[in-house]
C-alpha cells in the first residue's frame, strides 16, 4: 500500500510518500511494536522515485517484509516547495555542504514520533547519500543505520570558485592520472637515462618535487592525500559512522574507473568491515543509476538480505 504525506517540518512543508501495510499514526491509539522504518532521499532534480523507480522497487520490497519505507523530497525539489539556487552546481554544492541536514533531523524525529518506530535507517542514493550520511552527526540513537548508494565523495565546483583559484585544481582525473604517470617514469630505463643526461622535462620532477613537500605537510593529519575537491565534511561522517559502529550498507558500481575514484579518497570498495559494521558490495556489469545488467534486482535484494538481517522484526505484539 502507498500513502502520501504530508508533513510541516522546521519551517518547510516536505512532501513524501509511505509504503506500508498497517502503519498507522500513533494519536489514533493504535498500539503495534515498534518497527524499524526505512528513510530514502534521493539528490537534486532525481525523483522520489529514484531513476527507473529504483527507490519505489526498493520500498515495495522492505514493506512487503514488513519495514516502513518513506520517500521524501527534501525543500524545494520534486513536490516540496522551497527556494533553490539557479545554477545546480549551486545547488549541488550546497547540499553537499549539509544544506540538507536539518530539515532531515527534524524528518527523521517527526516520522519516529508519528509512527511509534524504533527507529530509521536513512538511505540516500548519489548526492543523496551524502545528506543520508550526514544524519551521523545528530548522534541520535533513533538512527539505526545507513543505506549508501553509489555515493560521491567530491564537492561540485561552481563558476566563482574557478575565477578565484590561480591554478589549476587537482581532480581525481589528474590526481590519479599523475601517479599513473610517475610510476611509469619510475619504472622506465629511459627516463632515468634523460634525467642523468640533463635531457629530461625538468617542469614535470620541479611540479613532482613542489607536490610532495606540500603533502609531506599534511601527513600528521591523513595518510594520504587527497584530491583538491574531496568533500571533507562527508569525510568526516564517514570516519564518525565507522567510530560509532552504525550498520552500514555501501552499494557501487565495479568499474575500473569508480573502483580508482574510490581509492583516491582513501576507501576500498566491495571490502566490509565487521569491526565498523560497514558492508560494501560491488555491481559489476551496469551503470551509476544501477538499473541495467540486472542491477535494478540485484540492489534490491542485497538491501532486502541486509535489512532483514541487520534488523530483524519483532515477532511480539507490545501488551
Amino acid at each position: 500500500m502507498r500513502k502520501a504525506l504530508q508533513l510541516d517540518i522546521a519551517g518547510h512543508r516536505l512532501f513524501g510518500t509511505l509504503h506500508d501495510h498497517d502503519s498507522v499514526p500513533s494519536n489514533q491509539n493504535v498500539r503495534t511494536p515498534q518497527r524499524v522504518g526505512i528513510l530514502m532521499l534521493s539528490f537534486g532534480q532525481q525523483p522520489r522515485s529514484l531513476v527507473g523507480d529504483l527507490g519505489s522497487s526498493i520500498a515495495d520490497r522492505l514493506y512487503a517484509r514488513g519495514y516502513p519505507a518513506f520517500r521524501f523530497d527534501m525543500p524545494g525539489f520534486g513536490d516540496s516547495p522551497g527556494d533553490i539556487p539557479v545554477y545546480f552546481e549551486e545547488v549541488a554544492r550546497e547540499i553537499q555542504l549539509g544544506a540538507h541536514e536539518r530539515p532531515l533531523f527534524a524528518l527523521c524525529d517527526e516520522l519516529v514520533k508519528l509512527y511509534s518506530l524504533k527507529g530509521l535507517v536513512v538511505c540516500g542514493f548519489c548526492g543523496g547519500s551524502i545528506t543520508a550520511l550526514y544524519a551521523i552527526n545528530s548522534r541520535s540513537p533513533k538512527l539505526l543505520g545507513l543505506i549508501l548508494l553509489e555515493p560521491e565523495l567530491a564537492l561540485t565546483r561552481t563558476d566563482s570558485q574557478t575565477a578565484t583559484e590561480t591554478s589549476v585544481p587537482l581532480t581525481v582525473d589528474s590526481f590519479q592520472e599523475r601517479v599513473d604517470l610517475l610510476w611509469q617514469r619510475l619504472r622506465s630505463p629511459g627516463s632515468w637515462r634523460q634525467l642523468l643526461s640533463g635531457k629530461a622535462d625538468l617542469g614535470f620532477w620541479y611540479e613532482l618535487l613542489d607536490s610532495a613537500v606540500r603533502k609531506l605537510s599534511i601527513i600528521g593529519r591523513r595518510s594520504k592525500p587527497l584530491p583538491h575537491e574531496t568533500n571533507h565534511r562527508m569525510l568526516n561522517a564517514w570516519q564518525l559512522a565507522r567510530r560509532l559502529r552504525i550498520p552500514t550498507f555501501v552499494a557501487s558500481v565495479s568499474t575500473p574507473n569508480r573502483i580508482k575514484y574510490y581509492h583516491a579518497y582513501g576507501l576500498q570498495p566491495g571490502v566490509s568491515d565487521a569491526k565498523s559494521a560497514l558492508q560494501w558490495v560491488e555491481i559489476p556489469n551496469t551503470t551509476h543509476s544501477m538499473l541495467t545488467g540486472g542491477a535494478k534486482e540485484a540492489v534490491g535484494i542485497y538491501i532486502e538480505n541486509w535489512v532483514t538481517e541487520t534488523f530483524p522484526i519483532e515477532t511480539s505484539r507490545q501488551k
